[in-house]
């Protein structure tokens, strides 16, 4: 643009006329939005910086990304029994720099408000009694051991222990890929000694990409997955730890078992020989000197299997949804109409909370090879216990359209399969057949 716009302009390249209606586009959005009526701002107009709406905002969207990922034994939310004394340890416990996450070039983390910082607060409010808070490393990286016995004393004299674990902002971004995306540092050796101590184990992972965590996932009792939840992270954190919100942030990647499982997504498309759990075999399972045959020849890892560690969508809740009554408005429908999806959610628990339900569609044939599932649609649906509603999303063409072997946008007549559920694995489906018109 800089260095070459005049050349290409004489050269006949780019046409003027071309230019005018780029600049044209650019134009009419501005005139639309207002800028050329009163082109000069105004600073002291601005509302001010990290004022009670904004910082309400921040809390709200960092509660609604909170992932629970395992909640062994309903430990959490924290029981009055956990809370006469709480070990507060980990490197991302009290970082307000690192919370803010990555490409947060202006961020001030003067204005962040840490875990640790908000669980001070809720004991101030005799939500719990005393906080012991040991850093155990200097940072996410750091291999050092030193402070471990300090740890690993502070979880023994407490009820329970929270952990917060994970990557620095650094660690994450453009140009910052991983090999190994296992907890960096000595983190997962600083989680089996804190399992010494016997004491409830819960972990909080502030991370910018999915993690293999299987070297801690048999080790701790709860695991809540933060997305560098911002500057209002640490109250948003505490609201779910201590039960006066009930998580409901939904996985928007699939996290694999270990590193070797990748790529692994949800919307892969079929294989020859698709893996089942009949048919698979792990590598400790087959019998020594076992002659070569065709057992095992199907689309998995001997050591990993074929599922991720937690599917996409996937996230649980303090209380328990059922999907039930799926149906659509009708079972043939004409190429370029809509189809109605229907389904009854219930909170089947004791909790008032927010699903996330999700529609995912398959196209069993197509031109080109379709993907297994593909989201369609969500919705953020709040009950209270026992409390049930009827849950409703409109398939329209787009929706059911795909780029075919001419690279054109095409909707085909034939089967679909849709489902509705928690996850990328939702089990609850029915089908219909979009016909020729």
């Amino acid at each position: 643009y800089t260095n070459h716009l005049a050349s290409l302009l004489k050269d006949g390249r780019i046409s003027q006329a071309q230019l005018d209606r780029m600049v044209a586009d650019i134009l009419r959005v501005k005139f639309r939005m207002g800028l050329f009526d009163d082109p000069y701002t105004r600073p002291e107009s601005f509302p001010a910086i990290a004022n009670e709406q904004h910082l309400a905002l921040a809390r709200e969207a960092a509660l609604q990304s909170l992932v629970l990922l395992k909640n062994e034994g309903d430990i959490l939310p924290l029981r009055p029994a956990y809370l006469g004394s709480l070990a507060v340890i980990g490197p991302l416990a009290d970082d307000g720099y690192e919370q803010m996450g990555t490409w947060v070039f202006d961020g001030n983390s003067a204005l962040s408000r840490t875990p640790y910082q908000a669980l001070l607060a809720a004991c101030k409010d005799s939500k719990c009694g005393n906080l012991s808070f040991v850093k155990a490393l200097e940072n996410s990286r750091s291999r050092s051991t030193e402070s471990f016995a300090e740890a690993l004393a502070a979880a023994e004299s407490s009820d329970a222990v929270v952990l917060f674990l994970g990557e620095e902002a650094i660690l994450s971004g453009e140009a910052h890929s991983r090999a190994d995306i296992s907890l960096p540092g000595s983190q997962a050796e600083l989680v089996r000694t804190l399992k010494q101590s016997g004491k409830p184990l819960i972990a909080v992972i502030m991370a910018g990409r999915p993690l293999t965590l299987g070297n801690i996932i048999d080790e701790v009792d709860a695991l809540l997955f933060a997305w560098h939840p911002g500057s209002m992270g640490g109250p948003a954190i505490v609201d779910v730890l201590l039960g006066s919100e009930a998580p409901s942030g939904k996985l928007p990647a699939t996290f694999p078992r270990m590193v070797g499982q990748i790529p692994i997504y949800y919307n892969q498309k079929q294989t020859g020989k698709p893996a089942t759990r009949e048919k698979f075999v792990h590598l400790d399972d087959i019998p020594v000197r076992l002659p070569q045959s065709s057992s095992g020849f199907e689309s998995h890892h001997l050591d990993a299997g074929f599922t991720p560690q937690f599917p996409f969508g996937f996230g649980l809740s303090y209380t328990t949804f059922e999907y039930s009554d799926i149906e659509v408005d009708s079972r043939e429908v004409p190429v370029g109409d809509t189809v109605t999806v229907r389904a009854t959610l219930k909170n089947t628990g004791l909790v008032e909370a927010t699903e996330v339900v999700q529609l995912y569609v398959r196209d069993l044939a197509g031109n080109v090879t379709r993907p297994v599932r593909e989201l369609k649609g969500f919705q953020r649906v709040r009950l209270a216990p026992g409390q049930s509603r009827r849950v409703e999303f409109r398939l329209g063409p787009a929706d059911l359209a795909f780029y075919g072997r001419d690279q054109r946008l095409v909707t085909e007549p034939g089967e679909f399969h849709v489902w509705i559920g928690g996850d990328s694995n939702a089990e609850l489906s029915t089908s219909f057949t979009l016909t020729t018109p």
